[in-house]
């Protein structure tokens, strides 16, 4: 149990000393709510995955049901609704930025659906190390434009040793930290990080801005072990 714990503890710490953004992560039922409008299913933080593996990056849209279904893309007349949304696996402390949904095609797939799905082969080249599943959202909150960036830590176990370097999907690194201009808080929880109390959309109410963060969190957990 104390392994899991201190295993967990460190990829927290891994995503908020060298990931892109020290962004509050609010994990509710299972479900991970960023600053934006972006709710992640799937896959939590912590988890470890395999190189050769394919895995499922499930995303909510749907503003925990307070959006409307025409509120996924940039041509929306709703005041609140998604321009962008892109995924990539990044590590800063390697220099590691792999492409794992780019464009389009991640909001505008799968019509009808409120959730949003990305079958990811995770490429045998990646080696083994804790990585960050990376957010970049872009959108409107009460016709205010943000850009939200939410790193979710995960690891990566591959039984090679010693892959290949990675050579398609891959980026140049960006600048740490990296510009943003996110809500403090996600817009669809409360002060008590709860959804039951939340009027569609909530960015402004003040108590909410207390949501934790991924290093307050790792404080603490790092504090129960020792």
């Amino acid at each position: 149990m104390l392994t899991t714990l201190s295993s967990a503890a460190t990829l927290l710490l891994a995503s908020a000393l060298a990931g892109t953004t020290a962004n509050a992560q609010v994990v509710v039922n299972g479900q991970i709510f960023t600053n934006g409008l972006a709710i992640v299913d799937a896959p939590q933080p912590g988890t470890t995955l395999h190189a050769g593996a394919t895995q499922s990056v499930a995303i909510d849209i749907s503003g925990d049901g307070h959006l409307p279904t025409d509120s996924s893309g940039p041509d929306s007349g709703s005041p609140t609704h998604f321009d962008s949304l892109e995924i990539y696996l990044t590590s800063f402390a390697t220099s590691f930025n792999l492409t794992v949904s780019s464009g389009p095609s991640l909001l505008t797939q799968e019509p009808g659906s409120t959730v949003k799905h990305v079958n990811w082969l995770i490429d045998s080249c990646i080696p083994s190390g804790n990585y960050n599943l990376t957010f970049y959202e872009g959108s409107h909150i009460n016709s205010d434009a943000f850009f939200t960036i939410t790193p979710l830590p995960i690891e990566i176990e591959n039984t090679n040793s010693s892959p290949s370097k990675c050579s398609n999907g891959t980026n140049t690194i960006q600048a740490f930290p990296q510009a943003q201009s996110a809500p403090s808080h996600s817009p669809w929880l409360d002060a008590n990080n709860s959804t039951s109390n939340v009027q569609y959309p909530s960015v402004t109410n003040d108590a909410t801005r207390q949501a934790v963060s991924c290093l307050v969190a790792v404080t603490a957990l790092l504090a129960f072990m020792w």
